[in-house]
Order: C-alpha cells, then structure tokens, then sequence
C-alpha cells in the first residue's frame, strides 16, 4: 500500500512582530488613527441627553449596553474648527485604563496595519499640521502622514476640563 506523500511544514519564524494597526477615522477634514489597543468600537447614536451646563465639548451621554457613555466633540481640543454635531452621531468609544468615552467622528476609515511610529518632532513630519501636544507620534498610510493620536492624553485633557466627561466603566 503506497505512503501519502510528506509534506514538509513550512518553519514559524520566531519573534516575527506583528504588525501593530490603528484605527482611522476623519474629523473635520483631516484624517486621524488611533491605535487599536484604545479603540473599542465604533458607535451610531440615535438618541443622546443633554446634560445641562455641560462644557461645549461634552455632547450629552447615552446608553451603550447599559454603561452611560460621555459622548464628546474634540474639535476644539485638537484645535479644528467646531461643529455641532447632528441628531444622529457616528462615535468611535476610546478607553484607556476604566475611563473611556465616545468620541464624534465624521467617518471611519477603517483598520490599517502600520510598522513605526515617528517621533511627534521627526523631520519627515515638518510642516505636517498636526495637534503635537496629544499625539503618541506620526505614522505613513497611502502616502500620507497621519497624527496617532495618544488616547490617554486626550482622556486627561477632557478629564481635566470636566469630571463628568472622563466616567468609571462600569464593570
């Protein structure tokens, strides 16, 4: 009775790093990723209450699957021109650590793998706008580069301006 034949198994090949990705998104015409360890989920909101008195930034709060979820604008965070946003708010939820927030966005572009992370003053980045105070660095996607935009930071700079909008996650 003839053998199968053997056939060989390519080796792994250890410590091949993967890939890291980001999670892209456009706000008020520019173009903008996160890394995926911040970004949980991107969001439509139908219905979203207004808290009274709250900072321009802060949307309101709605329900995400029984968490009240700050919804927030960083337009002006990020130094873009701001916008109220409409009825109906495309958000992409950030955390970091238990704090977390939904954040407005125009549109997701979706996820993309990237290899470095250019310092915020690299030389390939002069004269690229970009909000250097909250960003982790610079990174090349279809010939362009765009801000990463460090999550933790935006958080504590939102935290900082308003308690209400930096919430525990609930467990």
């Amino acid at each position: 009775m003839p053998q199968p034949p053997v056939i060989p198994v390519p080796p792994v090949l250890p410590d091949a790093p993967p890939a890291r990705r980001a999670c892209l998104f456009a706000l008020a015409g520019r173009r903008f990723a996160v890394d995926v360890r911040s970004a949980r989920e991107v969001v439509l909101f139908d219905e979203i209450t207004a808290v009274p008195r709250a900072p321009r930034h802060v949307v309101g709060v709605a329900n995400l699957r029984g968490t009240v979820m700050p919804i927030v604008d960083v337009r002006g965070l990020l130094g873009l021109p701001e916008s109220r946003p409409g009825r109906s708010l495309r958000t992409l939820v950030v955390r970091a650590g238990a704090v977390q927030a939904a954040v407005v966005v125009d549109t997701v572009l979706g996820l993309e793998p990237f290899e470095d992370v250019l310092p915020t003053d690299s030389p390939t980045a002069a004269g690229v706008w970009g909000p250097r105070p909250l960003m982790a660095g610079w990174i090349q996607w279809a010939g362009q580069t765009l801000a990463l935009l460090d999550v933790p930071k935006i958080l504590a700079a939102l935290a900082t301006s308003t308690p209400a909008v930096a919430q525990e996650a609930s467990a």
